[in-house]
């Protein structure tokens, strides 16, 4: 069985913070996990590569849109976007509806996989000549990527943006991979080269893709 969850990726671009703010930042990003009743599940950390001028990550899951809208307007995240306004210059949001196999495990991202794991975040443009169907394979073939990449992926979610401001782009997916050390193999894995190669440049105009190893607030340093 499957279980309907919201995901919320988000990309930030906050370069040239020293390293007490940087974990200051983080931790209160972090601390959103339990300061929010509504968070399935939450990660959030600096990319190991800046791409497009991003440089952090966070990855929240809701059960619905419904706590999702509470969520933007909690007085816990309006008081870190505060905090992070001298440093922030820019941002890249994707809201999608997508669904997870229905155990804790799953919902909830418990386990040391998820907790020691990296969070491959890719957001993409698809083009407006493309038909919905091949937006559908897309989609359907990221979901695949778990079971055909099972040593190297540990979950995948994938959906169209549901983003109620400004849609930069058009959908994005999430894959946890299992380590660090795996993350090489997962980007020249035979099955997500013929994946990018067929099913992502077709029927994109603009691709990102990044990467993060998911800060704990225990972490002294990053």
């Amino acid at each position: 069985m499957l279980q309907s969850v919201v995901d919320h990726p988000v990309l930030f671009k906050m370069p040239g913070m020293d390293t007490d703010d940087e974990k200051r930042i983080l931790d209160g990003l972090y601390a959103l996990k339990n300061e929010f009743e509504g968070v399935y599940t939450l990660s959030t950390g600096r990319l190991l590569k800046e791409v497009d001028n991003c440089t952090h990550a966070i990855f929240v899951r809701f059960p619905s849109e419904k706590v999702l809208a509470d969520y933007y307007n909690s007085p816990p995240l309006l008081h870190i976007a505060s905090e992070m306004r001298p440093f922030n210059h820019g941002e890249y949001t994707v809201d999608y509806s997508t669904h997870v196999e229905d155990n804790e495990k799953s919902i909830y991202r418990i386990g040391k996989e998820f907790y020691d794991g990296v969070e491959h975040v890719v957001f993409l443009k698809v083009k407006e000549c493309v038909s919905q169907e091949a937006v559908e394979d897309f989609l359907a073939s990221v979901y695949q990527l778990a079971n055909q990449m099972d040593s190297v992926v540990v979950q995948v979610t994938a959906g169209a943006n549901n983003y109620i401001r400004n849609k930069v782009f058009s959908h994005a997916f999430v894959a946890h991979i299992r380590s660090v050390e795996l993350l090489e193999h997962f980007y020249s894995h035979p099955v997500y080269v013929k994946f990018w190669e067929e099913k992502v440049e077709p029927i994109t105009s603009w691709t990102i893709s990044a990467d993060y190893v998911p800060h704990n607030s225990s972490t002294s340093s990053l």
